[in-house]
């Protein structure tokens, strides 16, 4: 059995390559002992043997190959703090899998390190190890060349062309999620003021947190449609933005998909604002696609999507 395993905003999701899948939320799982967390794993994929674990896990940022978890320093990362919440979920299951004795792979997120169009290297940070699921999913089951716009509790837009990851324009860059986004001018005043610390400032950025909602259950008709709406133009925006970028690489048409819990109420009106079809895809795809990837990288695939596979995580 293959294994993957998508380090999300609010749960962390398992799945197989055939679409089975497993949501823990972040908080139910930072309560979890690394032995409860195996054993939930084998209780809802039952006891198959496990031949290779895909996991992703936080930003990603200090690794450009995906590697064994045995041999990634600092756990994939640059340093533990950065732009999000910390719940401390992710952290467990990582400790879960690396103890467990499976055979592991960790994925790295994309960033100024990585095989990207170098004009985005301006940036620091593109995408978080799981849009790299998220994409390959995607490219092994239903095209070369896409866009994805992963919009809810934050927004990350990507692009890949002819299977290879081109660049990403991360949360803290760009659009707005529903709780999450960039810091604005009375944003950047409140952390020069030292009101807020500019993680808290990118932690309340989004569009329900600027109308003092914690979720779209907590907003009225009217509130619901206009936070969906606000959504839906910023999505288009960034997925045009990454049109551009496309068109300059020489593809002037790739398909266009959202992602994220909302995507199936925003697709219509993502579709009307830009004039091309966008599909929805299911909230289990990113962790479906690291399945994938544990799969054909088990299978001996040097590369997934332009990213080096390290020669000791080939487990053929």
């Amino acid at each position: 059995m293959f294994i993957g395993v998508d380090h999300g905003t609010t749960a962390i999701r398992f799945a197989t390559p055939e679409g089975r899948c497993w949501s823990l939320p972040r908080d139910e799982a930072s309560l979890c002992s690394a032995d409860c967390i195996v054993e939930l794993i084998h209780r809802n994929f039952g006891c198959e043997d496990i031949e290779l674990v895909a996991l992703s896990y936080s930003m990603g940022d200090g690794i450009n190959q995906i590697m064994r978890l045995c041999d990634a320093p600092n756990r994939g990362l640059i340093c533990r703090e950065g732009a999000g919440i910390h719940v401390g979920g992710g952290t467990r299951v990582f400790e879960a899998i690396a103890e467990s004795g499976w055979p592991a792979i960790l994925l790295p997120g994309i960033h100024r390190g990585s095989d990207i169009d170098p004009r985005l290297m301006v940036f620091s940070h593109g995408m978080s190890p799981e849009k790299v699921g998220l994409a390959y999913g995607i490219f092994r089951n239903k095209s070369p060349s896409f866009i994805v716009c992963d919009a809810s509790s934050n927004t990350v837009t990507f692009a890949v062309l002819q299977g290879k990851i081109a660049g990403a324009i991360d949360a803290p860059i760009f659009a707005p999620g529903l709780m999450q986004g960039p810091l604005d001018v009375q944003a950047i005043r409140d952390v020069d003021s030292g009101k807020m610390t500019a993680n808290q400032a990118f932690n309340c950025g989004g569009i329900l947190s600027k109308m003092g909602k914690t979720g779209l259950e907590q907003c009225s008709a009217l509130q619901r449609s206009a936070a969906l709406e606000s959504l839906s133009l910023f999505a288009a925006m960034e997925i045009n933005a990454l049109l551009v970028l496309c068109r300059d690489l020489g593809e002037e048409s790739p398909d266009l998909y959202m992602a994220g819990s909302p995507a199936a109420k925003l697709c219509e009106r993502v579709s009307e604002l830009l004039g091309r079809k966008v599909e929805p895809l299911g909230r289990c795809a990113a962790a479906e696609g690291c399945a994938w990837i544990a799969k054909d990288v088990f299978a001996g695939n040097k590369s997934i999507l332009g990213i080096a596979v390290d020669p000791r995580a080939c487990y053929i």
